[in-house]
């Protein structure tokens, strides 16, 4: 059996190419034209694109019980880990269950001599007496407010570099306050990410400059204590992604569709409907939104597969087995009128599929009451408020800014914007 991905052939690249180049040689036009030829032109094209997704969509769910894929779920690089395409979840009775998240925000001040990045993160812990009514506790900080972090770089690097290096602090904050939680409060049930269950990006690890990449082996420990934790504790850890451009499982799927060899007998709509080329224009949420309904979630399927670039690699022969683990995501619409979440979590490399199955259901039982509050904000309530909380606010920025830069004033320090943010028009 051969699965692999459905590739456009190098004619099609071509032609792509020309038209990108045509384009790109038409470059430039009057207002008027844009008025009235141009924008007409492209809504045009945006409402034709609309139809042949919305016939995408009926045809899937059409077709449903027909895509079905167990003959290819236990072939190790066939990546979907459920026979159907989705599934509705029971909403369960969460009283007494103990859920926490966490979330961080920076803001980077960058001058000519010197970068400034304040850091901030809170997590919060909500102790559920019914499905609408908790008890909110804040860690570190009682109130929820007070836990931050200046760093200064005042060695000349690119924003980049300035950029990424926020990041992996920012990063290491939030996992580094959930293990001292849990070390002092291990009576959690759930703890949720908000973003991915998995560091990223993965490329950090062959950084060509060693503070990066030395700062990234000090968060890959971090959040292997944290795994390690969750296991220990019978702690269940998720990540919660607002909003992605990911395709992953949409790839996926199109390989399956081609899998499943559809003709004039079988799956014909999918033929008619050029399944192939039609499939590039949805992201998994844009799709899903389409497919599931309220209380439904997606199959589940492999996810950061990249992983295994940390294990296989000798460049960093001083990082350890660190993600004896297997990681999975799937799509769980929570609302009516909100777009699906992506919710990641890890097995044990040792679980059979049907336990990460199960373990899929249960957390969506668990997030479906508490992210249901809003018909059109579908996010769970902890990780909406973990957000309120950790988010700068102006006042604190320029509390904190303006001290620090009456003490560099007082040594005689000015601190040199750059030109763009300085112009006199």
């Amino acid at each position: 059996m051969i699965i692999g991905r459905d590739y456009l052939s190098s004619e099609k690249n071509a032609e792509s190419e020309n038209l990108n180049l045509s384009a790109i040689a038409h470059l430039g036009r009057t207002k008027e034209d844009l008025l009235f030829n141009q924008i007409e032109n492209i809504a045009l094209e945006c409402k034709e694109v609309e139809n042949l997704k919305n016939q995408f969509a009926k045809a899937i769910l059409d077709n449903i019980n027909e895509l079905t894929f167990d003959e290819y779920i236990n072939h190790p690089k066939y990546y979907i880990k459920e026979p159907i395409l989705k599934n509705e979840v029971e909403i369960s009775n969460i009283r007494g269950l103990k859920v926490v998240s966490v979330d961080g925000s920076s803001v980077i001040k960058k001058f000519l001599n010197v970068d400034i990045s304040f850091l901030k993160a809170i997590a919060v812990k909500y102790y559920f007496y019914e499905n609408t009514n908790a008890r909110i506790d804040y860690f570190p900080d009682f109130n929820g407010f007070n836990n931050y972090d200046l760093h200064i770089n005042l060695i000349n690097k690119d924003d980049n570099y300035i950029d990424t290096n926020s990041s992996l602090d920012m990063t290491y904050m939030e996992i580094h306050i959930l293990n001292e939680l849990i070390e002092e409060s291990p009576n959690i049930d759930l703890i949720i990410i908000d973003g991915s269950v998995v560091i990223m990006p993965i490329h950090l690890i062959f950084s060509k400059d060693p503070r990066i990449s030395d700062k990234y082996d000090y968060v890959l420990q971090e959040y292997n204590k944290l795994y390690q934790n969750c296991q220990k504790n019978g702690i269940t850890l998720v990540g919660s992604i607002k909003d992605t451009r990911s395709s992953a499982l949409n790839h996926l799927l199109r390989d399956s569709i081609q899998l499943l060899k559809p003709n004039s007998e079988y799956l014909r709509e999918f033929i008619t409907l050029n399944y192939r080329e039609t499939m590039n224009f949805f992201s998994d949420l844009d799709l899903f939104n389409r497919i599931l309904r309220k209380n439904d979630r997606s199959c589940i399927f492999n996810c950061k597969t990249e992983i295994d670039k940390i294990r296989d690699t000798g460049i960093k022969k001083e990082i350890p087995y660190y993600f004896p683990l297997s990681f999975y995501a799937f799509y769980l619409k929570t609302t009516k009128y909100d777009m699906p979440c992506r919710i990641e979590f890890f097995m044990d490399e040792k679980h059979n599929i049907k336990e990460a199955s199960r373990k899929a259901d249960m957390i969506s039982s668990i997030l479906l009451p508490i992210s249901n509050l809003n018909e059109h904000y579908g996010l769970p309530i902890p990780q909406i408020e973990a957000h309120k909380r950790a988010v700068f606010t102006n006042q604190e920025i320029n509390l904190l800014f303006n001290s620090l830069r009456r003490k560099l004033n007082g040594f005689g320090i000015d601190l040199v914007e750059k030109r763009r943010n300085r112009r006199p028009f």
